[in-house]
This record gives C-alpha cells, sequence and structure tokens, in this order.
C-alpha cells in the first residue's frame, strides 16, 4: 500500500503542478501566444471553465461505475489533448472547445482525487497527502506567476507553445504513473441503483458541503478583488498584489505540512473551526483598509496574506479528507461531485458577488465575509459529533 500511494502522490503532484502553472499563465498564453484580444480570450477561457462545471454530477454518476483510477487516468488524457491542442488555436469557439476538454480532465480529477485517497490510506494519513498535494498546487502557481512575469518580454510564441507542450508531457507522465495503481472495488449493483438518492438522503452530508461554501467563498475572495482593491480603491503600486499572492504561497508550500501535523492531535470540528476564526479575523482586519494611510493598508494587506494563508492550510485538508471518509457508501464518486461543486460555485460566483458589494463599500465585502466565516462556527459544532469527530489514529512518519 505505502508504493502504492508514493505512485499516486507522485501523480497528483505532477498533476497539481501542471494545473497549479496554468492558472495564472492561460491569459497570457491565448494574448501573447495565440494573438488573442484579452476581452475575448477571457470570455472564451470562463464560458469554457463554467461549461466544464455542469459536467461534476456526470464525473460522480462515472466514478461509481468505473472507479476512480480508470477515470484519473481518463482525466490526464484528456488534458494533455487539451494541451497540444492549445498551440493550434486560431478561433475563439476553438479556445471554449479545448478549455471545455481540459476543464473536464479537471472534473474528473477533484471528483476522483479524494476517495482514491481514501482508499489508500488509513486514519489521518489522507490529510498529509492532500496537504502536500496543495502545496504542490501552490507552488504550481508560484512558478506559473513567475513565468507571466518574464514571459511577456519574449516574443516569440514558440516560447509560449513550449510552456503548453511541457504541461501536455507532465499530463502523459501522471496517467503513466496512474495505470501502475489498482483497480478499486465497484459499488455493488444496488448501491449504484440507488444514485443520488443515497447521497441526499444523508443530511449531514448535505449539511457539511454547504457550509464548507463558507470556506471556499473565503478561500477564493481576497484575491479575486485584490488587484482591483489596490488600483481603484487604494491608488497604490501593484507591487502589493504580486507581492501579497507571493507570500501567499511561501507562506501555504513552507508550512502545509507542519500545519496538518499540529492538526492531527485534535478533531477535525477543531482545525474547521480554528481555520473559520482566523479567516474572520483576516477579513476583519481588512474592514477600514479604504480609511486609513496608504503605508497601513498595505501593511493589513500583506499580515492578512500570512493569516489568510494559514487559514487556508488549515481548512483544505481536514475538510476534503472528512467528505471523503464520510460519503455514502457505493455513492462516494456522486457525494465527491457534491462536494466539489461546493468548492467550484463559490470560486466561479466570488468575483461577480464581491466585486458588487465592493462597487457599493469596501467595508461592506470585508464585513460580509467576516460574518458568513463566523457562521460556520456553529454550523461545524452541530456537526462535531457526526462527520468531524475523528481523531485518531495519527499521521503516520
Amino acid at each position: 500500500m505505502q508504493k502504492q500511494r508514493h505512485l499516486f502522490l507522485a501523480a497528483t503532484l505532477i498533476d497539481a503542478l501542471g494545473s497549479g502553472i496554468w492558472i495564472p499563465f492561460g491569459l497570457l498564453f491565448l494574448v501573447h501566444g495565440q494573438g488573442f484580444g484579452l476581452v475575448e480570450a477571457g470570455a472564451a477561457l470562463s464560458t469554457g471553465g463554467l461549461l466544464a462545471l455542469t459536467t461534476g454530477p456526470l464525473a460522480g454518476t462515472a466514478m461509481d461505475r468505473f472507479g476512480p483510477r480508470a477515470l484519473l487516468i481518463a482525466g490526464n488524457l484528456l488534458r494533455l489533448v487539451a494541451f497540444c491542442c492549445y498551440p493550434l488555436l486560431t478561433s475563439i469557439w476553438q479556445v471554449v472547445a479545448a478549455t471545455l476538454v481540459a476543464g473536464v480532465g479537471d472534473r474528473l480529477f477533484w471528483t476522483c482525487n479524494a476517495p482514491m485517497i481514501a482508499e489508500l490510506t488509513t486514519g489521518r494519513d489522507a490529510e498529509r497527502v492532500l496537504g502536500l498535494q496543495t502545496m504542490g498546487r501552490f507552488a504550481g502557481a508560484g512558478a506559473g506567476a513567475a513565468a507571466s512575469a518574464v514571459l511577456p518580454e519574449i516574443t516569440s510564441p514558440a516560447a509560449f507553445h513550449l510552456i503548453a507542450y511541457a504541461n501536455a508531457a507532465s499530463f502523459a507522465v501522471a496517467a503513466a504513473l496512474l495505470w501502475f495503481l489498482p483497480t478499486l472495488a465497484r459499488a455493488s449493483e444496488k448501491d449504484r441503483s440507488a444514485g443520488w438518492k443515497v447521497v441526499f438522503a444523508d443530511r449531514p452530508y448535505i449539511r457539511f458541503c454547504l457550509t464548507h461554501m463558507a470556506f471556499t467563498l473565503a478561500s477564493a475572495s481576497k484575491f479575486a478583488i485584490l488587484p482591483i482593491l489596490v488600483r481603484d480603491f487604494l491608488h497604490g503600486p501593484q507591487w502589493v498584489t504580486g507581492t501579497a499572492i507571493t507570500i501567499g504561497t511561501v507562506v501555504v508550500v513552507s508550512c502545509q505540512n507542519i500545519v496538518v501535523r499540529l492538526l492531527a492531535n485534535h478533531t477535525r470540528a477543531t482545525g474547521l473551526i480554528a481555520a473559520a476564526l482566523v479567516f474572520a479575523g483576516s477579513f476583519a482586519m481588512l474592514i477600514p483598509v479604504t480609511s486609513v494611510s496608504l503605508r497601513v493598508a498595505i501593511g493589513l494587506i500583506l499580515v492578512t496574506s500570512i493569516t489568510f494563508s494559514i487559514a487556508e492550510t488549515m481548512f483544505a485538508p481536514l475538510s476534503t479528507a472528512a467528505a471523503a471518509e464520510n460519503a455514502p457508501p457505493g455513492a462516494e464518486g456522486r457525494a465527491s461531485a457534491l462536494f466539489q461543486l461546493s468548492w467550484g460555485l463559490p470560486v466561479a460566483l466570488a468575483p461577480a458577488i464581491l466585486g458588487t458589494l465592493l462597487s457599493a463599500s469596501n467595508p461592506l465585502p470585508w464585513t460580509c465575509l467576516t460574518v458568513t466565516s463566523l457562521l460556520a462556527v456553529p454550523a461545524i459544532l452541530s456537526l462535531k459529533k457526526t462527520l468531524l469527530a475523528k481523531q485518531s489514529p495519527p499521521i503516520s512518519a
């Protein structure tokens, strides 16, 4: 089992790095590498991403039918195809199509990832694996941000194309590694016939997914509106945004493993409550950010980049491990798809919701986020004796 876990972790770290690199790089690639306009490229990427989000329930149903290993391989192969096609795109509908294919691959990965980890780990070891994946994703995003700063100075589209092909190759390697993992047992015919009824009948699980949306909204919020806050409301230097993102990346990469080990001595409910309180405190510090001097405002943004990232290292592994472990038997794929929707919806809606609140008043979005983070505390307490009680066995060395 240890060897299988190492194989899986290697494959998913490659996956996380590749996906993370593309997050800050995709728009830059289409504008500078393919010659599309900024607005049309952004709209095409968003359209493809939203269309892919709707395939989550289908991915969950397919996982219950075919098992996570097969679909993890399929997800990597889909992204291999998509990234091989990116340098060949010449029209907007092609961008939407390629982004949709890559997005479906992402949905397959995120739907099957946690159930596969649950099968390959015991006790709280799942959180360690999830924490390492989070480190990989943030490291990839940091590498992508660095590339996005350097590559605009390079005029040759070949340099941009090389990144896309390298990303495609990384997904091919990940698929090859996953091929050597065992095929997990499929759900019984009886369990599969129950379908989504089993998931929606599990009220604690549904409540957990709804509560989790408060955490994912918090996770998506700060950096979704930080650039426009600095530029249009504070009239500050743009290095502030890049520095804040860099600080957050360094904190997650350097502290994730330490935080997971510390939280292993407590229940998941305790860890999630701590994360909610750290999120709330971080947002509360930003409420007066436009009422103080620019120097103080910059200080608040940089400090909250640290506290915000610490909350991120707390909630992400704990919540994902709890969701995978408590999924209704025989409907793990469907349950995972629902849980992933509680990630995807807040991320997709955050720019619109928070941008609207920010346009009305700077304190408004930060006040609302402080309140929603605090409301997660009683919701977690209500689940403490059901989904979130697990404390032992501890994480292995």
